[in-house]
């Protein structure tokens, strides 16, 4: 009888050990398939960023044909000539770039942004080229502005085209949810601000070159891409991470300040300030193409950093993923060959010794003991050691609720504008991703752009502690005259917006009328000694875009012909 008891335990012990065995496959299995996973996902991203840098050389090259563009159609007699080599030297690379970008991104996978690019970037380049083309053939007594700028806006729309191309690739890819994800919005980002600050001088052209004022669309457009460009210039710094802030990228993101921003478009301000007072140029066409050949350059090599850089990081990333995938599989076979082996000693060198021990034990124990009970002082050392185990529950329960507590009051930190209270830039790019996900996205947004009037001259002749507290006073109005669910963000240093859904213009031009007029006449608490501040604001006003940067830069523009038009008023 005692025989056929200790086989059944013997029995049971090699299920349990059959059981473990399993229990370290199961286990491993979905480890080795997420490592798999992961690899597999890190060489798709460096495959999609390898495309991604691939078009976006394209759409540079294609940005960059502007220049010998506007250099050959504003050039005349030998240098002309010059010129038009050059333009044609040029397209010739573009064109193989074309095609290669083409064939490479079919044999890769992406046909559907090859075809893409052959069924609307070619067209709008060939069309493009064929206005510049034309223009250049015409003779310079048939030359008009409005010519010129038309051959400049086609080469635009072929750009378009090409960024099309890469936004849909950026859309289709399936690496934006790795560790690289944040270099697709940069290249995206790069490459507008390539575009934008190609588009600063090129709005100007065709006034400049014929001597002409400024059209008042052109120049909306340039000192709209003026603002775009600065834009760009700080978001691409804050999308960048810390750990990626090199200092090869630091040096290079602050030529791009230095140079382009701060050297090469004042020369352009400088323009458009003659143009306005009616004053000749101090530029032609050519000599304009010149000056800011060389500021752009900044700009052209921020952008080859990135898209190098990104290319390393996504390598190194699918190097740690393939690695992370050998390593799960070695340490799974380790552990299931230790299990075994283990398992295997424990039979052989401590369950078989405690069987015979067994056996023997029932052997001996012919004779019944008398049951063992627990004495009072066992008792109460185990009713000790509950109550000790309940208690540590307790306080690491207490620990947790603190720890959320905390948590929540961060994250109201981290989305709150020390000073005036209101929603921050956090705050706003949570909110621009909410409608990003909906299916209205921002055409039932209405955007409201309040910009304080004169603000540096209140910090400069009265200090910043009075400038604080009037955007602390524009603050607190917007506050009391918008709904708890509208949305108040302080955007810049004397910059707010409101984000307001489902009304109508007129509507929002009422509520912004309203603010404008409280700040105005609500009383502004400071010292003493400092006189009266009659506080004014310019509003803009708009409902409705098709994305939130079309939002923001029609909101933008009303704010610009509100300042224009002497400040201290709204309009949308």
């Amino acid at each position: 009888m005692e025989t056929l008891r200790t086989e059944h335990i013997s029995r049971r012990l090699q299920i349990a050990m059959l059981v473990i065995v399993l229990s370290i496959v199961f286990i491993s299995v979905p480890l080795i398939v997420s490592s798999y996973q992961n690899y597999v996902k890190s060489a798709e991203a460096l495959k999609e960023i390898q495309m991604l840098k691939m078009v976006a050389d394209l759409s540079n090259q294609i940005s960059r044909e502007r220049a010998p563009a506007n250099s050959a159609m504003s050039s005349h007699g030998k240098q002309r000539e010059e010129k038009i080599v050059e333009l044609k030297q040029y397209r010739e690379g573009v064109d193989q770039q074309y095609r290669n970008t083409v064939n490479t991104l079919k044999q890769k996978g992406f046909t559907p942004i090859a075809q893409q690019l052959e069924s609307n970037l070619a067209p709008y380049l060939n069309k493009g080229r064929r206005t510049v083309d034309a223009y250049i053939a015409l003779p310079r007594e048939q030359r008009h502005a409005e010519q010129l700028d038309h051959a400049i806006i086609s080469m635009f729309q072929a750009w378009d085209q090409s960024y099309i191309a890469l936004q849909k690739l950026v859309n289709y890819s399936h690496g934006k949810d790795t560790q690289v994800s944040n270099y697709y919005t940069l290249i995206l980002l790069l490459a507008e601000l390539r575009d934008q600050a190609g588009r600063v001088a090129s709005n100007i052209m065709a006034a400049v070159s014929f001597q002409q004022p400024i059209p008042e669309g052109n120049l909306a457009h340039t000192l709209q891409t003026q603002r775009q460009a600065r834009y760009l210039w700080e978001l691409i710094h804050v999308v960048q991470s810390e750990h990626d802030k090199t200092n090869e990228f630091s040096q290079l993101h602050n030529a791009v300040k230095t140079e382009f921003l701060d050297k090469g478009l004042p020369i352009i301000a400088g323009l458009v300030q003659q143009s306005t007072q009616q004053e000749p140029y101090s530029l032609d066409g050519t000599q304009l193409t010149d000056a800011m050949v060389d500021k752009f350059v900044t700009v052209v090599k921020l952008q080859s950093y990135i898209l190098d850089y990104s290319l390393k990081v996504a390598d190194d990333q699918k190097n740690n993923a393939r690695d992370k995938l050998f390593f799960t599989l070695f340490l799974s076979l380790v552990s299931l060959l230790t299990a075994v082996m283990t398992m295997i000693y424990a039979k052989k060198w401590v369950f078989e010794p405690l069987i015979r021990a067994r056996y023997q034990l029932f052997k001996l124990a012919r004779h019944p003991q008398p049951p063992v009970a627990l004495n009072e002082v066992n008792q109460k050392i185990v009713q000790n050691d509950f109550l000790s185990l309940f208690d540590a529950i307790h306080r690491i329960e207490n620990m947790l609720q603190q720890r959320d507590a905390l948590e929540f009051q961060l994250k109201h930190i981290a989305n709150s504008d020390s000073l005036t209270g209101v929603a921050n830039r956090f705050a706003l790019d949570e909110y621009i991703k909410f409608r990003e996900s909906q299916p209205s996205q921002f055409k039932q947004t209405t955007l409201i752009i309040i910009d304080i009037d004169h603000f540096k001259q209140v910090n400069d002749q009265y200090g910043h502690i009075v400038g604080d507290v009037v955007i602390q006073h524009v603050a607190n109005q917007l506050r009391q005259h918008v709904r708890s669910s509208d949305l108040v963000v302080r955007y810049g240093g004397d910059e707010f917006l409101v984000l307001i859904e489902g009304i109508e213009l007129d509507k929002a031009q009422e509520i912004a009328e309203i603010i404008r007029l409280d700040i105005q006449q609500a009383p502004l608490s400071i010292a003493s000694e400092v006189p009266h501040l009659a506080i004014t604001v310019s509003i803009g006003v708009t409902v409705g875009a098709t994305s939130w940067i079309s939002l923001l830069e029609r909101a933008d523009q009303a704010l610009f012909r509100a300042k224009a038009a002497g400040r201290d008023q709204v309009s949308s």
